[in-house]
């Protein structure tokens, strides 16, 4: 096991894991169908309201209203966000819940610490197959935080700084508008690693813009014919 000269320090701030991000996103679909199904229900039985004479441009402001009010409750319903990173010159811990992760040093293969101002997506992936991802977020799309501790994120990282610039190498990212958006921002690879790139790592950021633009007018496109077809079906 390396030493690395790391000095001691604890570390913690609120977030949630990956896996707790993604049931937070699937939980909205029942919550959203169930909420404008419900008003749209009301309207009709109690209110006599046709359907079909409400403005369609008014129910894509309603699903993003409700979807952004129903993640901002669903992340107070989480029992616990907080995480806690301890550092020494032989090893990373880092607990989030009833989890538990023991990081040597010279297992650590890659470090991503990804995101925007508003956003951090930080993992740690080991050699032996053990990936920690962390997010930490103040946007509407990611209420799972505070300020403060995007702040502790970026002191942790900038604690491990010196040992990452040693051994690590940066990937040049072709699909990112802005390199460095905060310190240390960027997917690092241990230097006995070769860097290898993804398809979407290639890509331009105008051809990455294209990309998620055309699938997320094609799912907006796709939710409206489901919901245009079932109001037409009750008229």
């Amino acid at each position: 096991m390396i030493t690395t000269g790391i000095k001691q320090k604890t570390f913690s701030f609120r977030g949630v894991d990956y896996k707790t991000e993604i049931w937070l996103g699937i939980s909205i679909i029942p919550i959203l169908l169930i909420v404008l199904g419900g008003c749209l229900y009301c309207l009709a039985k109690f209110w006599q309201v046709d359907l079909l004479k409400i403005p369609r441009g008014l129910i894509i402001p309603a699903i993003l209203g409700i979807s952004l009010f129903s993640l901002h409750w669903l992340v107070k319903l989480v029992p616990d966000r907080t995480w806690q990173a301890e550092v020494d010159d032989k090893r990373l811990t880092l607990r989030y819940g009833k989890h538990y992760y023991d990081i040597a040093w010279d297992n650590l293969r890659r470090i991503e610490n990804m995101g925007n101002a508003a956003l951090r997506y930080l993992s740690f992936v080991t050699k032996d197959g053990v990936t920690v991802r962390i997010r930490v977020g103040t946007g509407a799309l990611t209420p799972f935080s505070g300020p403060e501790d995007i702040a502790a994120v970026d002191e942790l990282i900038k604690h491990l700084s010196v040992y990452i610039d040693k051994h690590f190498n940066k990937k040049v990212l072709r699909n990112k508008i802005d390199q460095n958006p905060f310190p240390h921002y960027g997917v690092y690879v241990v230097k006995s690693e070769p860097l290898t790139y993804t398809f979407l790592q290639k890509m331009t950021p105008g051809q990455v813009i294209l990309l998620f633009l055309t699938a997320g007018m094609l799912f907006v496109f796709l939710m409206l014919q489901l919901l245009f077809y079932y109001i037409d079906s009750k008229g």
